[in-house]
């Protein structure tokens, strides 16, 4: 418990964020009960309760007695202290969604739209209308945006993204200097690692990874409870391992990388070439093609499941991290990706890390989006409370 208890209390501001995440899971805590379930120190719990409770974040509910002893003094969450908005840009559409201070969606949408010649005005146009439609309602407090592609969080600029074809594409700046709100702008993968580290796996994880499976290939990690971004923001791009130099060209330039090889795109165009009819748009097809039975198809999955499995049994190697949770669009493709994934990646890990533990979730687009607000939720409720809400 010591050394938990020390990784645990080395988390900056994320701890307030920790605090209120359990609260919105959990309901009302006393700050003894916080301590404990977090294994944080009773001063940490008292300081950062403090604080969220002078910002309006929590509130005290009248204390409650069991047996001798002081009455415990229940903390509860006050989710509609504060809104963000998160959205998800994709090549044909954007899907947003409106959370509270608990991680809860309130509100969602999608809109059709192909932003990728005019990012800027684009998105400027799209979020202050959906800032205004929120203005008596849900007031949004900061705006969190996932792009597919190489971003650099702190700075917002979009270093590469080779399926919206912008390279060092400045748009945290842009959108920061247009919009009333702070904007934070970051990799669609890394933004729903964040979610997981806030309300899913880093419940009871401080060490994990995030397999993100679409036409892109990600993997998000989280090591130590900090959601790992490398040199600008490079980290994550999974699907640009290098896999076969004879391979075929990938959306980078380079030639075999694993996304070329085992991406949704190349998947289809894989069951094409092998002659599979009625693939029509791309995902839809192929499942369709899979749960038929095509022999052909098949194949292909089942090698792209085994090559997948290779890759993700070296990075468990190299990190020793053994959690794994498989996200995005292509987890409908899972139930013939999946037996060969798990028996490589078993194969694949040394002794010591035998057994990874591997779980699939149910994806719907707007997660990404719920990740980009969660991007603001991990920098702080202080960062939030600096903001007055759009008049």
């Amino acid at each position: 418990m010591g050394d938990e208890m020390t990784r645990r209390q080395v988390r900056g501001d994320l701890t307030r964020t920790e605090i209120l995440a359990l609260l919105g899971a959990a309901g009302p805590l006393g700050r003894a009960e916080i301590a404990h379930r977090l294994g944080l120190g009773a001063a940490t719990v008292t300081e950062h309760t403090r604080r969220l409770l002078a910002e309006g974040f929590l509130r005290e509910l009248p204390p409650r007695t069991s047996g001798t002893g002081r009455p415990r003094v229940p903390l509860q969450l006050v989710p509609d202290a504060a809104h963000v908005l998160g959205v998800r840009i994709a090549v044909d559409h954007l899907a947003g969604v409106v959370v509270g201070l608990d991680g809860q969606i309130v509100d969602e949408f999608r809109l059709p739209l192909r932003i990728a010649d005019a990012p800027v005005p684009l998105l400027v146009e799209t979020l202050l209308r959906e800032i205004d439609a929120r203005r008596h309602t849900t007031p949004v407090r900061g705006i969190g945006v996932a792009v597919p592609g190489m971003t650099d969080p702190e700075s917002g600029v979009v270093r590469l993204s080779g399926i919206m074809g912008w390279r060092e594409l400045p748009l945290g700046r842009e959108l920061a200097r247009r919009l009333p709100v702070p904007v934070l702008v970051d990799n669609d993968l890394r933004a729903s690692t964040t979610a997981e580290l806030l309300f899913g796996m880093g419940r009871e994880r401080d060490d994990f990874l995030v397999l993100g499976i679409g036409d892109g290939l990600g993997l998000g990690v989280v090591l130590g409870r900090s959601v790992q971004c490398g040199a600008d923001g490079s980290s994550g791009e999974f699907g640009h391992l290098p896999v076969d130099p004879a391979g075929p060209r990938c959306t980078c330039g380079n030639r075999g990388c694993l996304q070329a090889l085992a991406g949704q795109s190349a998947l289809v165009e894989q069951a094409r070439r092998a002659g599979v009819s009625g693939l029509g748009e791309g995902l839809p097809g192929l499942v369709g093609a899979a749960e038929r039975g095509e022999p052909a198809v098949l194949a292909i999955l089942a090698e792209a499941g085994a090559l997948l499995g290779r890759c993700v049994a070296g990075v468990v190697n190299v990190l020793a991290v053994k959690a794994v949770k498989v996200i995005g669009e292509g987890h409908v493709l899972w139930p013939f990706l999946g037996p060969s994934f798990e028996a490589a990646a078993a194969a694949g890990v040394i002794e010591p890390l035998r057994d990874p533990e591997i779980t699939v979730a149910p994806w719907r687009d707007i997660e990404h989006a719920r990740g980009a607000a969660c991007l603001l939720l991990a920098r702080g409720s202080s960062e939030l409370k600096r903001f007055s809400s759009v008049d």
